[in-house]
């Protein structure tokens, strides 16, 4: 059984599902192997309350749980998280946490941005917009590590959005702080300098941190 506070108990097809959310990516991944592609897909779709992704994730589900190629997996795991979005945020969340980690596995800088972007938003919306930015700020600190390339845009855009977050969190000086540092970059980016594109474009080799 599984409860929700201020709902009455209500049943669910796999507790060790439920009680593997909890835990996060890693328990849930291995959970959801234990149970199986046909588990997986009745829990979801009892879950997302939409009988009808029994079907429809079928194969999706599959490629998640057997598929030997990274990425067929990680395009699998969006599709999940996309539709968990707005329904059950706690197993959204869970979800773009695996895509991220798969895409520090594989060095995918847009696989990266793309789970920052959904599990900042996710932060944002409960109203913790420092969590919501420290995502982008391990973006732009995964970025900055040798070899590591990306495209210059999605540096400009975490660049924005932590930003943005620091207003939202009252921090001007933090605020400040990362406009400078997105100056120094811009100029980079419109010089064609290769930083802007690949490795560390700081001066100062220390890793960016939140305001906390």
């Amino acid at each position: 059984m599984q409860s929700n506070p201020g709902q009455l108990l209500s049943f669910t097809p796999s507790p060790k599902l439920d009680a593997a959310l909890q835990a996060g990516w890693e328990a849930w991944q291995e959970a959801a192997r234990v149970e199986g592609q046909q588990r997986v897909a009745v829990w979801l779709a009892h879950r997302l309350r939409n009988p009808a992704l029994k079907t429809e994730l079928s194969e999706t589900i599959e490629a998640l749980l057997t598929s030997d190629d990274p990425e067929e997996r990680s395009l699998a795991l969006s599709e999940i998280a996309e539709i968990a979005e707005t329904i059950d945020d706690l197993l959204a969340d869970t979800l773009w946490e695996g895509v991220l980690a798969a895409g520090f596995e594989s060095e995918d800088a847009d696989l990266i941005f793309e789970a920052t972007s959904h599990l900042a938003a996710i932060a944002e919306d409960h109203g913790d917009p420092l969590a919501a930015a420290e995502y982008y700020i391990d973006f732009l600190n995964w970025r900055r590590q040798p070899d590591h390339a990306s495209d210059p845009e999605n540096v400009e855009s975490a660049f924005d959005e932590v930003v943005r977050l620091a207003h939202l969190d009252g921090d001007r000086r933090a605020a400040a702080l990362y406009e400078f540092r997105q100056a120094q970059f811009t100029r980079l980016a419109e010089a064609d300098d290769e930083r802007a594109t690949t490795g560390d474009w700081e001066r100062d080799g220390s890793p960016n941190e939140s305001w906390s």
